[in-house]
């Protein structure tokens, strides 16, 4: 007998001017972006920009709600707020309706983007229809793979954390336990608190995985990225390389740039900004897109070898071993070329423009391959037209 088709979910993301604290402050503050994180009755903010002085905005002081905790380094704060529940009664809510809310929710001028995970059943319009001025930025199948439904779950954190496990974990914690080097064995814990080693050490174990599971979605923000976090899709399609391309912005940051055979994923818009200035400079050959920012989730290395392609102009060309030169890695012209290859926003990151001392072009991850290379650097005017390197870009040495 074959196993049961797992049940269709669908990710959701939309924006509203629900009317709060959070929805006046940065409304007040146009600098100023906050994640906002529930946990029950408490809710951590991330605050991003303008945020001098924020701590003492009357927006989060009054009678339901007070400021528990904030710390500040340069232009990003934390507070820790104690609230009146709002947030945990519509996340239970949401869940009564097979809607689970992913975590950070992002505000920014005035407006909060909200992703909510939507079980097979699900309906959106009801959903969204609860929401001030709610309008849908997009809606797609998950592709974070194989977490579970433990990924998803309810943001409230440690809710099934027990009595015994957060004594065992906080015994352990004011006891040295996870001091370095450790001042206390796992027995003497466990003989503190009346209880076997072995007993301890299941409620310990118990209480880290609470802990963990619930600290991931900070975890994941301050590695700059979220499980399931919304990546809006634009799609059009250039006639000049006979190609669609596909963007996604995350957080207002270029995430990725894929040029293909196919038209995008159904529901992916074509009205970005930054989508309009990569067409045009198809069209053109002569655009700057260096002002565009990215978002980069790649080593250090591969992090140098992109920040100087996006320095090399239109209508110039470098080779890989001079890019390693310059980065004072004389001898690593491979490793520039598999950072290239590994480019995830090609044309606005313009891996193009890098070819072989040797001649040639190349190769090239985007669409298809050298000839889609050999496209751009012709309408860059890099290319040479006539003569033996007509089938290869004209390197600086």
């Amino acid at each position: 007998m074959g196993s049961e088709p797992e049940p269709r979910r669908t990710l959701v993301t939309f924006a509203t001017t629900a009317p709060g604290p959070l929805q006046q402050v940065t409304e007040r503050r146009p600098r100023l972006a906050i994640d906002a994180f529930p946990l029950g009755r408490l809710l951590v903010l991330r605050c991003f920009g303008d945020v001098d002085g924020i701590e003492e905005d009357s927006e989060f002081r009054g009678p339901d709600r007070e400021i528990l905790h904030h710390a500040r380094t340069g232009d990003e704060a934390t507070l820790v707020l104690r609230g009146d529940g709002d947030e945990e009664d519509i996340i239970a809510s949401l869940e009564g309706e097979a809607a689970h809310l992913l975590p950070p929710v992002r505000w920014v001028h005035g407006e909060a983007r909200v992703t909510l995970l939507l079980e097979a059943g699900a309906e959106p319009r009801s959903l969204l229809a609860r929401f001030p001025g709610a309008r849908l930025i997009s809606k797609r199948r998950p592709t974070t793979g194989d977490e579970g439904r433990t990924a998803f779950s309810s943001p409230l954190f440690l809710p099934k954390l027990t009595e015994k496990q957060a004594r065992a974990l906080l015994t352990a914690y004011e006891s040295g336990y996870y001091d370095f080097p450790r001042r206390v064995t796992t027995e003497e814990v466990g003989a503190s608190l009346g209880i076997a080693r072995s007993t301890f050490e299941q409620h310990l174990n118990r209480a880290e995985q609470h802990v963990v599971r619930a600290m991931l979605p900070l975890v994941r923000m301050r590695a700059g990225r979220g499980p399931g976090e919304a990546l809006e899709v634009y799609s059009r399609f250039s006639r000049e390389l006979g190609l669609y391309v596909r963007l996604q912005v995350l957080r207002g940051r270029v995430a990725s740039v894929r040029l293909t055979r196919k038209a995008s994923d159904e529901g992916a818009r074509s009205d970005h900004p930054y989508l309009a200035r990569i067409l045009e400079h198809l069209r053109t050959g002569s655009e700057d897109l260096r002002d565009i920012p990215v978002h980069l989730e790649v080593g250090s290395f591969d992090r140098k070898v992109l920040e100087f392609l996006r320095g090399i102009p239109p209508g110039e060309t470098v080779t890989y071993g001079e890019i390693a030169r310059r980065l004072g890695h004389p001898g690593a012209g491979r490793a520039v070329g598999s950072a290239c290859a590994r480019n995830p926003a090609p044309i606005v990151i313009p891996c193009h423009r890098v070819v072989p001392k040797a001649g040639g072009l190349g190769g090239y991850s985007g669409g298809e391959g050298p000839d889609t290379k050999r496209k751009l650097l012709a309408r860059e005017g890099a290319l040479p037209t006539e003569g033996p390197l007509a089938s290869g870009a004209r390197a600086r040495p």
